[in-house]
C-alpha cells in the first residue's frame, strides 16, 4: 500500500453521480437555513427596541404610599403589567421580578 501524502489525505474526494446529488441537496438546505437565519436576525432586531422600552418602563404602585401621582402618569393594569414583564422575562432573559420598583419622588 503505497504511502498518502498530508496534501492529497486534505484533498476532496472527486464527486460522483451520488455525491453529486447529496451536494445539491446540502446546497439547497444551507441556502434555506441562511433565509431562515436572515428572518430570525430581522425579528430579533425588531424585538430589540420593543424590549428596551419595555425595560425602560416606570412602573410604580403608588397605592401603599397614598399618593396620587400627576396626570403624566397612566394606570396600567397589575395583572397585564405582570404578564408584560413574565413575558419579557422569558424572550430575554431579563429578570424583572429582582428589579426594584421605587416610589416616585414628589416635589
Amino acid at each position: 500500500m503505497a504511502d498518502i501524502t498530508e496534501a492529497e489525505e486534505a484533498a476532496e474526494p472527486t464527486p460522483s453521480s451520488v455525491d453529486s446529488a447529496e451536494l445539491e441537496r446540502l446546497r439547497r438546505e444551507n441556502a434555506l437555513l441562511q433565509r431562515r437565519v436572515a428572518r430570525l436576525e430581522k425579528e430579533a432586531e425588531a424585538a430589540r427596541a420593543l424590549i428596551a422600552q419595555a425595560k425602560s418602563l416606570k412602573l410604580w404602585d403608588f397605592t401603599p404610599y397614598r399618593v396620587h401621582p400627576d396626570d403624566s402618569w397612566i394606570a396600567v393594569d397589575r395583572h397585564s403589567a405582570s404578564e408584560l414583564l413574565a413575558a419579557l422575562a422569558g424572550i430575554d432573559h431579563w429578570d424583572p421580578w429582582h428589579t426594584r420598583i421605587e416610589p416616585r419622588p414628589q416635589p
